[in-house]
């Protein structure tokens, strides 16, 4: 579906292009330059629009699965710390989510669905690592399968990965509070110093365009 639409835009775009063009011809002579940007620049942006989208799409459910991920590990460690064993809690997890990190949540029943059907817990982890792109996952899966394979205390490593979770969050939250002021500055002068240009400079410009 996704190279069709490609292949499908980029041909209505490459037509709708040459209409124009022709349209164009009809009414005077056009350089060959014009002629080639009315018909490329349609069909680049047809071809070019179900990957924007797409990207758009990914880099939004990433940020979504990021901003979710502290709070399920403190859940899941919840669970984990009241008895229940990583697969009972992951499957406690995804159900709590649904409604306030949908994404994340499907992530997790997907897991637990995956571990119901007999398949390896690490395979299964690392299959959630590589479908959800989030370095925050790699890390959690790398956390488990290693306290798995070593016989460690998973609520333990848990703990651990949850509080660093939480520090990376407020970084985040301090490094998008820091770029705030510059934005803003940028946002400021643009908006403010033209009007300004003109109350103060445009009464003068007008006295000596009278003089003159």
């Amino acid at each position: 579906m996704y190279y069709f639409g490609q292949f499908s835009l980029g041909i209505l775009g490459l037509v709708l292009g040459g209409i124009y063009a022709l349209l164009q011809l009809q009414q005077g002579v056009v350089e060959t330059t014009d002629l080639l940007m009315m018909v490329g620049i349609p069909a680049g942006a047809g071809y070019m629009g179900p990957k924007y989208w797409v990207t758009r799409r990914q880099a939004g459910r990433q940020e979504a699965i990021t901003n979710g991920f502290p709070d399920s590990l403190d859940m899941m460690l919840v669970c984990v710390e009241a008895g229940q064993s990583l697969d009972q809690s992951i499957l406690r997890v995804s159900a709590e989510l649904k409604s306030g990190f949908p994404e994340l949540s499907h992530e997790f029943e997907v897991v637990s669905h995956e571990l119901k059907a007999g398949k390896d817990k690490a395979s299964v982890l690392k299959d959630m690592a590589d479908r959800a792109g989030v370095q925050d996952i790699r890390s959690f899966v790398t956390v488990l399968v290693q306290s798995q394979k070593f016989g460690t205390s998973i609520a333990e490593a848990l703990r651990v990965h949850a509080s660093e979770m939480r520090d990376k969050r407020v970084m985040r939250a301090e490094e998008a509070t820091n770029k705030l002021p510059t934005k803003m500055t940028l946002a400021t002068m643009m908006l403010t110093v033209p009007p300004l240009l003109i109350i103060l400079i445009g009464p003068s410009i007008y006295s000596i365009s009278q003089n003159l």
